[in-house]
C-alpha cells in the first residue's frame, strides 16, 4: 500500500491548478487533459466514493460523527490505490473533528500546502459561495467555517483562513511544502520545479513546459468552457474566474482592506501579503 501526499489549501487558493499540473506532468502523454478526469489521478479526500468503499451503510444517511469514524478507513482505501504516493485534495484543517483526525497520519507521507493572498482570495470565495464581498470577509474569518455534506462530498472542516494556514504550515507532524499562488504565477517554472524536487523528482524540461502550458489559467478556462467542470459552484458562472493577482486593488474598498489586514495581520506579514500603507 502507498501513502497519501495531500494537496491542501483553504478554498479558492489554487489547489486545482496544482492538481492539473501534477496530472499533466506525470500523465500528460498518456491521457487527454480533462478537468473532470482529475479525480482519476488526484483523489478527493472528502469524496463520498471512498467512504462508500469501506462500509455497507448508506453514507448519505450518516451523521458527521459516524462519517468521521469511517475516515481512517476511507483514507486507507485511497492510499491503497497505488504502491507509492497517492495525490489527494483537501480543504480540511489539519486537526480533529469528533476526536478523529481529519487527515489520517498513519497513511500520510506529507503535504503540499497552497496559499493565496486573502485580499485576492476573498473575491474568489465571494463568487464561489454566492456571497457579497463583506460576507466573504466574515466567512474567511469564521473559526467554524465548513461546507455542508452534499451528494458527492462529506462535510469539509476548513475553519478560518489563519487557522487553516497555521495548522498546515506550523503544526504538521510530517513534511509540508508550501507554495504561494503569487509565486506560481510570477515564477511558474521555478515554483513547480521546486514542487517536483519536494516529490523527489528532477524536473524534465520538456515535461515541465508541457505541464505548465496544459495547466495555465488560459488552458484551464478553455477546458471548462469546452467540457464543463463538476466542481463549479451553482453560484458561479465558471470555476475559473480571472486568475490574476492584485485584483483587490480595484475591487475592495479601503475599509474592506483594513478589515482583512487587521484580522489576519500576523500570517499576512509572515507570507508577505501586507500592502504598503497598511
Amino acid at each position: 500500500m502507498g501513502k497519501i501526499l495531500w494537496l491542501a489549501s483553504y478554498p479558492k487558493s489554487g489547489n486545482t491548478w496544482v492538481r492539473m499540473f501534477l496530472n499533466s506532468y506525470f500523465w500528460g502523454e498518456e491521457e487527454k487533459q480533462n478537468l473532470n478526469s482529475l479525480d482519476l489521478s488526484t483523489y478527493g479526500g472528502s469524496s463520498k466514493s471512498s467512504y462508500r468503499e469501506v462500509t455497507s451503510r448508506n453514507v448519505d444517511a450518516l451523521d458527521d460523527k459516524s462519517i468521521m469514524e469511517l475516515t481512517p478507513s476511507a483514507h486507507a482505501f485511497i492510499a491503497s490505490r497505488h504502491s507509492h504516493l497517492v495525490f489527494a485534495k483537501t480543504h480540511n484543517i489539519l486537526s480533529t473533528y469528533h476526536d478523529v483526525p481529519l487527515i489520517t497520519p498513519s497513511v500520510t507521507h506529507g503535504a503540499v500546502y497552497i496559499l493565496r493572498n486573502p485580499l485576492d482570495m476573498v473575491l474568489s470565495v465571494a463568487d464561489h459561495f454566492g456571497l457579497s464581498v463583506d460576507k466573504a470577509i466574515d466567512f474567511i474569518a469564521n473559526p467554524n467555517g465548513s461546507t455542508a455534506p452534499n451528494e458527492t462530498m462529506v462535510r469539509q472542516i476548513f475553519c478560518s483562513w489563519p487557522l487553516n494556514v497555521q495548522s498546515w504550515t506550523e503544526q504538521a507532524p510530517f513534511p509540508v511544502f508550501v507554495m504561494r499562488y503569487e509565486d506560481m504565477q510570477e515564477k511558474p517554472a521555478d515554483s513547480f520545479s521546486r514542487l517536483l524536487g519536494f516529490l523527489g523528482t528532477k524536473a524534465d524540461p520538456k515535461k515541465l513546459n508541457r505541464a505548465l502550458k496544459q495547466s495555465s489559467f488560459k488552458a484551464l478556462k478553455n477546458m471548462e468552457r469546452k467540457g464543463g467542470f463538476n466542481e463549479k459552484s451553482r453560484h458561479s458562472r465558471s470555476f475559473f474566474r480571472v486568475g490574476k493577482t492584485g485584483q483587490w486593488k480595484t475591487k475592495l474598498t479601503e475599509e474592506q482592506v483594513k478589515k482583512i489586514v487587521q484580522t489576519h495581520r500576523p500570517l499576512m506579514e509572515k507570507f508577505g501579503y501586507i500592502p504598503s500603507g497598511f
